[in-house]
């Protein structure tokens, strides 16, 4: 009885898997800059005023956020909330 082994196959399958992962572990940068002028969350909307820390820096763009859920949702999924 033979046994074949796939190992290349299982070894690429892994390396792209920690390529997304780290894709996305890039896309937000997780430093925090204090927001320069009044915004709006990208989130939910609601205004955000000039001096806040509560934010994240996403394609050289630094976003403020109302509150830390609005922030981590953010962070989670960027794309979904620019160009809105």
């Amino acid at each position: 009885m033979k046994k074949i082994i796939y190992l290349p196959g299982v070894v690429l399958l892994l390396s792209m898997a920690a390529a997304k992962a780290n894709e996305k572990m890039m896309v937000v940068t997780l430093q925090t800059d204090t927001l320069k002028k009044d915004a709006t969350d990208p989130v939910c909307k609601m205004k955000v005023k000039a001096g806040h820390t509560r934010t994240a820096i996403y394609q050289k763009t630094v976003y403020g956020f109302c509150s830390e859920g609005c922030k981590n949702k953010f962070v989670a999924e960027p794309k979904k909330y620019i160009g809105k």
